[in-house]
This record gives C-alpha cells, sequence and structure tokens, in this order.
C-alpha cells in the first residue's frame, strides 16, 4: 500500500511539472485557434487588420496573465471594455445570474450581487443555448434596465462563457453611449478565457494532488 502511495505522489508531481512545462505552449496554442476564428470586424477594419489582430492578441495574453479564477475574470471585462462600452459579468449558480463585475456603467459597484431575471430575454436565450444572443434592450430585465439604463442604439450582446460543457457565467455586453460594441472579438475573447479557466483548473488540481 505504501509503494502504491508513493507512486502515486510521483506520478501528480510529474504530471504537475509536465503541465508547467507546456503552460506557454498552451497559450500559444489558444491564441491561434482564437485567431483562427477572426473574422474581419469593424473594428479591425477601421483602425487596419494587423492593428485589430495585434490588439486582440494583448487582450488574450493580458487574460492568459492571469493565474486565479478571479484574476482571469477581470482581465476579462478589463480586455472586454475596449470592444464594447458597457460590459458586465453575471456567474451563474442553480439558473440563477448574480452580478459579480461591471466596466463603463455609471455605477460599476451596483452591479455586484445585482440578482439578473433568467425568465425571458438574451440572457435566458444565451444561458439556455449556450450561444451568443444579440438582442435589443427593451428584452432585458425591466428592473435591469431601469437600474442602468441603456445603449443610444438600444442593441445589446450576451455571451455564455462555458466551463466543461455548463454556462458558468454570462457577459452582458452594450455599445452605451458611443455605440463601441465589437461582438466578435468579444466573443474571441470570451473563448480564450474559457479555455484558459480549464486550464487553470487543471493546473491548480494538479498541484492541489501533489501538495495533499
Amino acid at each position: 500500500m505504501a509503494d502504491s502511495k508513493e507512486l502515486q505522489q510521483i506520478i501528480e508531481r510529474a504530471v504537475a511539472q509536465v503541465l508547467d512545462r507546456q503552460l506557454p505552449k498552451l497559450q500559444d496554442e489558444i491564441v491561434q485557434s482564437v485567431m483562427a476564428e477572426l473574422p474581419a470586424s469593424p473594428a479591425a477594419a477601421a483602425s487596419g487588420a494587423e492593428s485589430g489582430v495585434g490588439s486582440l492578441v494583448q487582450a488574450v495574453n493580458g487574460i492568459h496573465a492571469g493565474t486565479t479564477q478571479k484574476e482571469i475574470l477581470r482581465a476579462l471585462l478589463d480586455a472586454g471594455s475596449a470592444y464594447g462600452a458597457r460590459v458586465a459579468l453575471f456567474v451563474m449558480k442553480a439558473g440563477a445570474a448574480h452580478g459579480w463585475q461591471g466596466r463603463g456603467f455609471a455605477d460599476d459597484e451596483a452591479i455586484k450581487d445585482f440578482p439578473l431575471d433568467m425568465n425571458a430575454g438574451p440572457a435566458a436565450h444565451a444561458y439556455q443555448n449556450r450561444i451568443v444572443t444579440p438582442g435589443n434592450i427593451a428584452e432585458m430585465d425591466r428592473r435591469f434596465v431601469e437600474r442602468f439604463g441603456g445603449p443610444e442604439n438600444e442593441q445589446l450582446l450576451v455571451l455564455p462563457l462555458v466551463l466543461k460543457d455548463k454556462v458558468a457565467a454570462l457577459l452582458y455586453a452594450d455599445g452605451g453611449a458611443n455605440n463601441l460594441l465589437d461582438a466578435s472579438s468579444l466573443e474571441l475573447l470570451v473563448m480564450a478565457t474559457s479555455s484558459w479557466l480549464e486550464v487553470a483548473s487543471l493546473r491548480k488540481q494538479a498541484h492541489k494532488d501533489v501538495s495533499d
């Protein structure tokens, strides 16, 4: 039994070491995969394709710099604020959505713990179908609109952040007063975040197994 336990610890330690060594390669593969999905977006067309892609790569690298879930999600919001005038993350638990943090709102702190109605509208559709869902502000939770107002052009986007085949969070985005809303770039950032959260989870578990 002792030999078996010692062998298990050796294997777990080796797995953790290999995962650490492979992190740079995993980062590169995620960036390449995300960039391969990049369509010609309005933001890229306006500032030049090379500049647009370069900015996205920097944004993804910022997400990859995070080592904890909180750091990674904050990086998503910080990066997302360059592609949506107002962005907010709602964490899902047992089918309920609660505000975590926001960027670009008149009162970002008010997003925290705000309960989003999940009975209908773009948020419910994104959650139930696990797909990026565009919508009109008139379709959103009435309490949300009363509390935070809406974008100038009334258009919004809800993006599901999927982990282990489940929607762990929803990213709300709209164009605010200046109509800044780049759907393609936001979708790519959410994809990169999902992938990196999975990697971070595996790394954390490997190190936990070694230390136990």
